[in-house]
């Protein structure tokens, strides 16, 4: 707990009346009375950057803060039962589950005008919840959404201050060193967006020429490992918002990034036309995404992968695909028409195997004509 300073009134206050002044201040503190620091920041950005922010108003919540806690097993700041897993205690201890969310990640995590977190990975999320709800019989268990960054993601996991990060994360050894993933549950290739009529249709393109991307991804891995072959001038933006700002505003000639995720900050753009995805994909192999989770607690991991092969095996995750990728989606009313990949519906097969499955369940691949999987599959922006 931090206490507030206790400063004395004057230069010329007593001894005793500092100790009063300190012992209120305690007693203060104690009775569970926040000390806030004003800090300026720009409307809709964290108070300190790289910081996350609390969105207490995204999700509706079963309890006001004048309601009385639930009894039972959903009593906040119970006891937590000895056997339960370190993640799943820290939960219950707290009284809600905390889920990472990003502001500009269209199609998987992103906000409406009312600053309230959507997409297909915060839908998988909302989608897990209840199973964990079940398992901590806490049916009033309350979310708390927070933005995070892509720089923040691993630390703020790591630290115990959000349980499951709700994004467009690729799965790496790297990152496997920080944080657990779940199953995938999307796949994606990185690749180069670009203006039309630019001349550029390849990173090759690129010598003498500005390339933004977002610091933390992989797609800065992939272009760093070409930077000095290529001879391009290389711009670190901040989150995807910022890099997608650099390309419209000429400071840069090209953006690399997931072509999904250059799709989505294309279709909502207000000149979509614009824009355009060129060149092959950066790395012969596709990002694979999955929700981020913390490290060294199997037991959590096996609880979320459980609830995210039943979504694959019902075909709910097909379902949310089309939700969010294929509909014209608020707040933009944007349609990005993408169709799951052979690479995407690998992916769900493979989790929907997840556990020892049942093999006399339908194929998914075999049902691709019903989820709208393209033959052969497109890239999206071509």
């Amino acid at each position: 707990m931090f206490l507030p300073l206790c400063p004395l009134s004057s230069p010329a206050a007593s001894v005793a009346g500092f100790i009063r002044q300190c012992l209120l201040c305690f007693l203060t503190a104690a009775a569970g009375a926040a000390v806030v620091t004003p800090v300026t920041a720009l409307a809709g950005e964290p108070p300190v950057p790289g910081l996350p922010r609390v969105n207490t108003m995204a999700i509706p919540l079963p309890l006001s803060d004048g309601d009385s806690p639930p009894s039972g097993d959903s009593a906040i700041g119970q006891t937590p039962t000895p056997d339960l897993a370190p993640t799943m205690a820290r939960i219950r201890e707290r009284g809600r589950i905390v889920l990472g969310y990003r502001q500009t990640a269209v199609p998987f995590s992103y906000v409406n005008a009312k600053d309230q977190p959507m997409g297909l990975a915060w839908a998988l999320c909302q989608r897990i919840v209840p199973a964990l709800q079940r398992e901590l019989a806490m049916p009033d268990l309350r979310i708390t959404p927070v933005r995070v960054i892509e720089q923040m993601r691993g630390p703020l996991i790591k630290g115990d201050a959000v349980d499951i990060d709700c994004a467009p994360s690729t799965v790496t050894q790297a990152r496997e060193r920080q944080v657990a993933f779940s199953l995938p549950y999307y796949a994606a290739n990185v690749r180069l967006m670009v203006r039309h009529g630019a001349g550029i249709d390849s990173i090759d393109d690129l010598r003498g020429l500005r390339l933004a991307v977002v610091q933390g991804t992989t797609a800065e891995r992939l272009v760093r490992a070409q930077h000095v072959r290529t001879g391009f001038q290389l711009l670190m933006a901040r989150d995807y918002a910022d890099a997608f700002r650099m390309l419209r505003e000429h400071r840069a000639q090209a953006l690399a990034l997931d072509d999904v995720l250059l799709e989505g900050l294309r279709a909502t753009s207000k000149s979509p036309n614009v824009f355009q995805i060129v060149g092959p994909p950066l790395s012969d192999q596709p990002e694979h995404y999955a929700l981020v989770l913390p490290k060294d607690d199997p037991v959590f991991k096996e609880r979320v992968n459980a609830a995210l092969a039943e979504l694959f095996r019902s075909g709910e995750v097909a379902k949310l695909q089309r939700d969010w990728f294929q509909t014209a989606v608020p707040p933009f009313g944007h349609r990005l028409n993408l169709k799951p990949s052979a690479e995407v519906l690998a992916v769900w097969e493979s989790g929907a195997h997840y556990g020892n499955a049942s093999t006399d369940r339908p194929s998914l691949s075999s049902n691709a004509a019903e989820h709208g999987a393209p033959n052969p599959p497109q890239p999206p922006g071509r």
